[in-house]
């Protein structure tokens, strides 16, 4: 017999059991990944950017024709953190085709470490389709990340630092910051924080793709997006980067973002 947790998931107006959740067979989220989510940072029960991300989501389903139905998100993903009594987690909001749907979880694990520790990427040769859009259509992220074993970072064919499977980059340099276009990359949550936090802290802003050529000549690397925060850059294909101090731009930018998010 399972000895999984079940949990409360919210369907189209209803709390349900998760084995209880149903999609329509025929939805086109179903038969051809055509939906849109958003994934949240959830705060003592709260979503402290969920106007943000809804700003997001509204715009993605105008540019898709899709009409979502307008409900009070804050009350709903507060409910339904206290079903599933997770104060500090993160929360994900579907609009598919025919159906709407929120879910809760707790943080992924090994993220505090992440966070003070770094991470480790390695490169492939990809591109997002449609990047603007957070679509419920990661096949070919989820084939990289599988391959890999965890999080890559994208490349593209003239060898433009893009974007991680999960997370922007940014690349600190003589110059300052620098982060790909939102032409390029998915413009997620995260990133036009912390370019407003840049501005605020005098810190010079390049909105240009990083070439892969110039790595050895980055003195740090972040990723960033609004579940994970900030999370510095050890090692990209074997080329290390010292460990952020405490006075760095990395780790300046990260309690800035934390203290925006409400995270302690």
């Amino acid at each position: 017999m399972s000895t999984r947790k079940q949990r409360t998931v919210w369907l189209s107006g209803r709390f349900v059991a998760e084995e209880r959740a149903r999609a329509p067979a025929t939805s086109l989220t179903v038969t051809a990944g055509v939906g849109l989510y958003e994934t949240l940072r959830l705060v003592s029960g709260l979503a402290p950017l969920l106007d943000l991300h809804l700003a997001r989501l509204h715009s993605a389903c105008a540019a898709l024709g899709i009409r979502p139905q307008r409900h009070d998100w804050s009350r709903i993903l507060s409910q339904l953190a206290a079903r599933n009594r997770i104060r500090n987690g993160q929360a994900r909001i579907v609009v598919g085709d025919g159906f709407e749907l929120a879910t809760c979880a707790p943080l992924p694990r090994g993220l505090a470490k992440e966070r003070k520790q770094g991470i480790s990427l390695e490169t492939v040769r990809l591109e997002r389709t449609a990047a603007a859009l957070k679509g419920t259509s990661r096949l070919a992220l989820w084939l990289a990340e599988r391959s890999a074993g965890r999080e890559v970072l994208l490349v593209s064919a003239r060898g433009q630092v893009l974007e991680t499977t999960r997370a922007n980059l940014f690349v600190v340099t003589d110059r300052g910051l620098q982060t790909a276009s939102t032409s390029q990359v998915l413009p997620g949550i995260a990133r036009g924080l912390v370019l407003e936090l840049a501005k605020q802290m005098g810190i010079a802003v390049q909105v240009r793709a990083p070439s892969i050529r110039e790595r050895s000549h980055w003195h740090e690397v972040l990723v960033t997006n609004a579940l994970r925060g900030i999370r510095p850059v050890c090692r990209i294909d074997g080329l290390e980067f010292p460990p952020p101090r405490a006075d760095s731009v990395t780790r300046r930018l990260q309690r800035s973002l934390d203290a925006r998010m409400r995270v302690r």
